[in-house]
């Protein structure tokens, strides 16, 4: 009896660790400049995406305008002229603009996102969405014959897939949720050497990483959610005290999960209420509320339909 007891003991402790096993890292990246293949444009980071954007407030806080999947804004130029207005109105420092700002992403879509977000006038910085990195006609049906054109129109538009950005108040860690985990976690070793752990430490993403809505390999149509699981990122951020993510359900969330502080920023679809997310950053805390756009009377936006 004391066997069969001892063996049950030592299976169970076998499977407890391999549930538990820490992720392999990537130790050597070397990034193509110009790659032609999925292997070479997932084989490291570029000079934009390691290096650090530095800026030096010489004020109390720093204001953040955040959100997310923007597209179906391309359809309602009148209403993205109130966006930009809106966003302006806000006085920010950072515009952060949390994934899928284009649907099908093509170079006219791209256009007309870079020429508003130009308009107002800050940095503003990317977290991509699954839109941004895809062609969405092709993804949907499983398909990947584009995948490198498609992934390099991003880098060519928007030019990093991760970045860190620091200041007085806090370090901002973008990162590509879209991605394998072994390279989410290969950049934040390369960014964590940067970061000063005396300030905030902000991480955003388009998809959620506390959100479990993974990916289905066998269900090409999932392809829109997360390829790894929460309990895999989630030991491996604690020391991220805020998780911002831009692709929710129309409305904004904050509250606390897995002992972060967590934001869901993102709007949803044409015919919803639209908004913002203004953030203000202290030295000792961050403040968070929804700024709506008021939508003209005369816009097709509440139709909910395409023009």
């Amino acid at each position: 009896m004391k066997i069969k007891t001892v063996f049950f003991l030592v299976i169970l402790a076998g499977v407890f660790a391999s549930c538990n096993k820490p992720v392999k890292r990537i130790k050597d990246i070397n990034f193509v400049a110009n790659p032609t293949t999925l292997e070479e444009l997932f084989s490291g980071f570029s000079e934009d995406e390691i290096n650090a954007d530095v800026y030096d407030f010489d004020k109390d806080s720093v204001v953040i305008v955040a959100t997310g999947h923007l597209y179906p804004l391309l359809y309602h130029p009148d209403v993205y002229r109130r966006f930009i207005k809106t966003v302006k109105e806000q006085h920010p420092d950072y515009f952060f603009a949390l994934g899928d700002l284009v649907y099908n992403d093509s170079e006219k879509e791209w256009d007309t996102v870079l020429a508003n977000f130009n308009k107002i006038g800050v940095p503003f910085y990317f977290a991509p969405g699954n839109h941004d990195l895809n062609y969405h006609y092709e993804r949907y049906f499983g398909k990947h014959d584009h995948q490198v054109e498609a992934e390099l129109r991003y880098l060519n538009k928007a030019k990093c897939r991760y970045k860190v950005v620091k200041d007085n108040f806090a370090n901002y860690v973008f990162v590509n949720a879209n991605d394998s985990l072994k390279r989410v976690l290969a950049f934040l070793d390369f960014a964590r050497p940067q970061l000063d752990k005396d300030k905030h430490m902000i991480m955003l993403s388009s998809p959620a990483l506390w959100f479990n809505k993974q990916q289905d390999p066998n269900n090409p149509k999932t392809w829109t959610n997360r390829p790894f699981r929460r309990e895999k990122i989630m030991p491996e951020v604690k020391d991220f005290e805020c998780l911002i993510h831009g692709d929710w359900s129309g409305r904004f969330y904050r509250g606390r999960v897995y002992g972060h502080d967590v934001m869901a920023v993102g709007n949803r679809k044409a015919g919803d209420s639209l908004y913002i997310v203004r953030i203000t950053v202290y030295k000792d805390t961050i403040l968070a509320k929804p700024v709506f756009v008021p939508i003209p009377d005369e816009s097709t936006w509440f139709n909910n339909k395409k023009k």
